[in-house]
């Protein structure tokens, strides 16, 4: 029988167990002497270890081994900490705390250590070093991680909130970690110390939350799952250490942290968490970019919709957002320079550019007789590969017409990213000329992100897509 995945044995429990409680394995005799012998060998921390596991296995959805508690005691404690994961039921899964975070092939190695030797079925990482760092975590399959998001401690903000942009770090965290892996593969870890945090990650993200800080740290439970839990009234994994391992009785402790939890739950009414993609639209809405009435077209057709990116500049978290979302459409793409199409697309571009350390180029409306006399501005070389980046497509005629300049100057172009499609014909236009249409939105999408979160009628829905329909 195929072996479960992480989110298939969390899942389980969770209706099994009717619990949203992990118990945390943190074998600490400097500090809890009372709870272990004076001597501690290999085999002491894995008696301790399975004696919880035995007591509280029916109330848990998960176990949440702390890799340090035991690696300080050397080969003895590395080899209990295996022998204490093996001990665990293999219908409940083992999250180990270990917050690896390093290169490449030093992650490969980590990998290697956690899935392959301890065989746990997620792990907890460091995103600092970024995307290459968590991949070799990633390439296990029905595997998980959970990135450090905010943590529970008291200084976190010192770093987490940095926000030298309009954006504090803990949400860029957020954004980027969902582009790494699918949402089985990466949760985050948010404390529950920390409720504004889970609220804002609950709004950017449906991923599954570690909400450690409940009980010695003082993360409050009621506030904690008020803020994290999702639309259907889970989402997230309580962690609880001392509370339960250091009770008298840690299957009785267990127990009641399991009813504490679930009273709160059935307190709770979560709402329904805004996807990064609808966090854009809500924002692009806001700022004006789209609008709805009636419009005179440069064509003097008349359109029940007008879109103006030109808009995005003059607010600098939705211009960070908008390079985000092109960063997202290029990174599976092969190319040497992005190119943008005057006027619009090129502050986006640039914004693109540093996100990504790419240069630009662009070719100019029209040729200056003074000066240089360029018809593309940017260093580049006949073969070079670039991206057109423009901001909406419509037909696709503007597009063409800049990639037959790039393309007299001997560049390639193979690919056209947009941020919004408005199905109007641009990508069957395109492709017919062999080039292939990246959008980050399409207009259907927009139309119904905005009827759903209240911003327009149902008679305007039904307005805009009649229209469409004809454009066709």
């Amino acid at each position: 029988m195929p072996t479960k995945s992480f989110i298939q044995k969390l899942t389980g429990a969770i209706e099994r167990n009717n619990s949203l409680l992990c118990v945390g394995l943190d074998p600490n005799p400097q500090k809890f002497s009372d709870h272990f012998p004076a001597t501690i060998d290999e085999q002491t921390l894995f008696e301790w270890g399975q004696t919880i596991i035995q007591q509280t296995a029916s109330a848990v959805c998960c176990y949440k081994p702390n890799i340090a508690f035991y690696e300080q005691y050397g080969a003895a404690g590395w080899e209990a900490l295996r022998r204490t994961i093996a001990a665990v039921p293999d219908d409940l899964p083992v999250l180990l705390d270990a917050k690896r975070g390093d290169i490449g092939s030093t992650a490969a190695a980590y990998g290697r250590a956690v899935f392959e030797v301890l065989k746990v079925d997620a792990v907890t990482i460091n995103p600092y070093l970024g995307r290459d760092s968590v991949e070799p975590f990633l390439s296990y399959p029905g595997k998980a991680v959970f990135v450090l998001g905010y943590t529970s401690n008291p200084s976190a903000r010192e770093i987490q909130e940095f926000d030298p942009a309009g954006e504090r770090l803990f949400e860029h965290v957020a954004r980027q970690a969902q582009t790494w892996g699918s949402i089985n593969q990466v949760g985050f870890v948010v404390g529950a110390t920390q409720p504004h945090a889970l609220a804002r990650f609950r709004e950017l993200s449906a991923n599954w939350i570690l909400a450690p800080g409940v009980g010695a740290q003082g993360g409050d439970v009621a506030a904690a799952l008020a803020a994290g839990l999702n639309a259907d009234g889970r989402g997230m994994i309580v962690p609880v250490s001392r509370g339960v391992i250091y009770a008298d009785d840690p299957g009785a402790a267990a127990l009641a942290l399991r009813n504490e939890i679930n009273q709160a739950r059935q307190q709770v009414k979560p709402g329904r968490p805004v996807s990064p993609r609808a966090e854009l639209i809500l924002k692009l809405y806001d700022v004006g970019c789209v609008q709805f009435g009636s419009f005179t077209l440069a064509s003097g057709k008349q359109s029940p919709f007008y879109i103006d990116l030109r808009r995005v500049t003059s607010d600098a978290s939705l211009l960070k957002m908008v390079a985000q979302a092109y960063a997202e459409l290029l990174r599976p793409l092969t190319f040497d320079h992005l190119a943008g199409v005057p006027y619009a697309a090129l502050p986006i571009g640039t914004a693109v550019a540093l996100l990504m350390n790419k240069s630009l180029i662009y070719p100019r409306k029209e040729v200056k007789a003074h000066g240089t006399g360029k018809r593309i501005e940017g260093i580049f070389a006949p073969g070079d590969r670039v991206v057109v980046l423009e901001d909406l497509v419509t037909s696709g005629g503007s597009v063409l017409t800049v990639i037959e300049t790039l393309v007299e100057a001997g560049l390639k172009v193979s690919d056209v990213a947009v941020l919004i499609d408005r199905e109007q014909g641009g990508d069957k236009n395109l492709a017919k000329k062999g080039y292939r249409l990246h959008a980050t939105l399409r207009l259907s999408e927009i139309v119904d992100t905005l009827a759903e979160a209240g911003r327009i009628s149902a008679g305007q829905v039904t307005t805009i897509r009649r229209y469409l329909n004809d454009s066709h």
